[in-house]
């Protein structure tokens, strides 16, 4: 697809992770900044560890170094070190590391992990590191994965699974929980529970479209030929009503969805993909050849594909990482 602004940042070794800072790229792991204009700006203060995926807090003030399928994670301030964090062994290998960094609606920022078990949501504060959610009690048990805000704030997503294993999604309030956080560890209305996709099949992937409507896709191997099961679909669930409002049956990719100016960014084929609810057909680039950020095509366990993609917080525009260039399309109003 052309017709979209495009810029080309060089590179003189090849980025290891990519966010955004504002206007500017950064890969966090491998410590090198490019500036709007795309001047590359080597960095310090590289961490000592087997780090290979990174997140930025909506403001570009904080940022999460993490092993995908290992247990540490560190937290930094402008590349500076906050302090490491931590999730469960149990399974770790076998699915993506429970993270998402987001705002409250007070202005907070703040990050949900599982630094205990792999059952048990929290919230902390991301500057103090203050515990927003601590309680008794036993958690409902869910894998959880995937996780991440909804541009509000007001609402937390987790992609997880449950055993055998069984991928679905499910959906807390935030605002209910800062009250009650005993409300992230069972079903109350349509939140907490475990949903699967619209055909009542396995998730695939699941994204944000806006604060309230999050896409599902479902997962192609969850249909044992069965010729009663519906034909595989994604959906759009309403998060307010805890109920689908509408199904499509010519898109359903397999592949990570990346929430982009109110439709999902995702790599099929190699290449990046744009697609947004009305929509005929995805917009394609075929000359962008997106390559994976380190270890995600030799993953085992829960498909989890990680292109390096990033996805511009507040305007319609997305990088991906190449073999020779890191690309910038600008979405423009779509």
């Amino acid at each position: 697809m052309t017709g979209s602004p495009i810029k080309r940042y060089s590179f003189t070794w090849p980025p290891r992770s990519l966010v955004w800072q504002g206007d500017e790229l950064v890969d966090r792991i491998g410590a090198a900044r490019w500036l709007e204009d795309g001047s590359p700006i080597m960095l310090g203060g590289r961490f000592p560890y087997a780090f290979d995926r990174a997140l930025a807090s909506p403001s570009g003030l904080y940022g999460a170094l993490y092993a995908e399928r290992q247990t540490k994670g560190l937290l930094v301030d402008d590349g500076s070190m906050l302090r490491e964090i931590d999730r469960s062994y149990c399974h770790a290998d076998d699915y993506a590391y429970p993270i998402a960094l987001g705002r409250l609606c007070d202005g907070r920022e703040v990050i949900a992990h599982c630094p205990k078990t792999y059952d048990r949501l929290e919230i902390d504060t991301l500057d103090k590191g203050k515990r927003l959610t601590r309680r008794r009690g036993k958690s409902q048990d869910i894998f959880h994965s995937r996780l991440s805000f909804s541009p509000d704030g007001r609402f937390l997503l987790s992609a997880g699974w449950v055993w055998h294993p069984w991928n679905g999604f499910c959906i807390f309030d935030v605002a209910r929980a800062l009250e009650d956080p005993r409300s992230l560890d069972r079903e109350e209305g349509p939140f907490g529970a475990m949903q699967p996709s619209v055909t009542r099949g396995e998730v695939y992937a699941a994204c944000w479209l806006d604060a309230e409507r999050v896409l599902v896709t479902t997962d192609l191997r969850d249909l044992d030929h069965d010729e009663d099961e519906p034909t595989p679909a994604s959906g759009i669930w309403s998060v307010p009503d805890g109920a689908w409002i509408s199904q499509s049956t010519a898109w359903n990719p397999q592949a990570s969805l990346f929430s982009c100016a109110g439709g999902a960014l995702y790599v099929e084929n190699g290449h990046p993909h744009w697609w947004a609810p009305g929509m005929e057909a995805p917009l394609a680039w075929p000359d962008i050849a997106v390559v994976a950020a380190p270890g995600a095509e030799s993953r085992k366990g829960i498909v989890h594909d990680c292109p390096l993609l990033a996805v511009h917080p507040t305007a319609p525009r997305f990088a991906a990482v190449t073999a020779e260039a890191i690309i910038v399309v600008d979405l423009g109003d779509r």
